[in-house]
């Protein structure tokens, strides 16, 4: 994680003159969809949300007089929780997860740049990368490394809405994952996971002007 931070107060640096640069601190609230074919009969486990933190830059450019293209660079942590569960084909143990990711986001942000307060709209998507974690399951005597758990690649939708004070920038937002992070293997075709992210984002956002 201290690398992680050391190239993201780097890139603040680097492009902090920017007059469409800003950076970002917030909280997440994330978990995760998990349906499996046969042991669940592809019903969604009922998760327990988690939190983490996101931290970053946010970078946007004007497309027209009230559109912009947002994009940026975020340290984001997802992930989930939940209590042992019986099946009637067998039972989970309790366990648990916090994914840290390298986030990209794409989109479209609609702001009216004359006003110094007021709401605005994004929409979008965004692609975000593994770069760490960690995950447990308890009562279990072997370590389950996250690699053998968890895709590297992850992609999604993004919606969201903002609040504009000045300087400042009140963003609430949305992540559907829309790609399978967990790692199946030709085996498990019949026995397949299917892991989607979900993560409610609030951040605040300094624009520098």
């Amino acid at each position: 994680m201290k690398r992680i931070l050391l190239v993201l107060t780097i890139l603040i640096t680097t492009f902090s003159y920017s007059q469409n640069f800003g950076f970002h601190f917030g909280i997440n609230s994330s978990t995760q969809l998990d349906k499996n074919k046969v042991q669940n009969n592809s019903e969604e486990l009922d998760y327990k949300s988690v939190y983490g933190l996101n931290i970053g830059f946010d970078y946007k450019t004007s497309l027209s007089d009230n559109l912009f293209f947002l994009t940026g660079l975020s340290y984001h942590q997802n992930g989930f929780k939940n209590d042992a569960l019986n099946f009637t084909n067998g039972n989970y143990l309790e366990k648990s997860a916090k994914l840290n990711y390298i986030k990209v986001p794409l989109n479209l942000l609609l702001d009216n740049k004359n006003t110094k307060f007021g709401p605005n709209l994004k929409f979008g998507g965004y692609i975000s990368y593994l770069v760490g974690g960690e995950y447990s399951v308890s009562n279990y005597p072997y370590d389950t490394p996250l690699a053998d758990e968890y895709q590297k690649l992850d992609y999604g939708i993004t919606i969201g809405i903002g609040l504009k004070i000045n300087k400042f920038t009140l963003d609430l937002g949305y992540d559907l994952g829309l790609n399978n992070v967990a790692k199946n293997n030709e085996s498990q075709k019949i026995n397949e996971t299917i892991i989607k992210n979900r993560s409610l984002h609030l951040k605040l956002i300094y624009w520098i002007k």
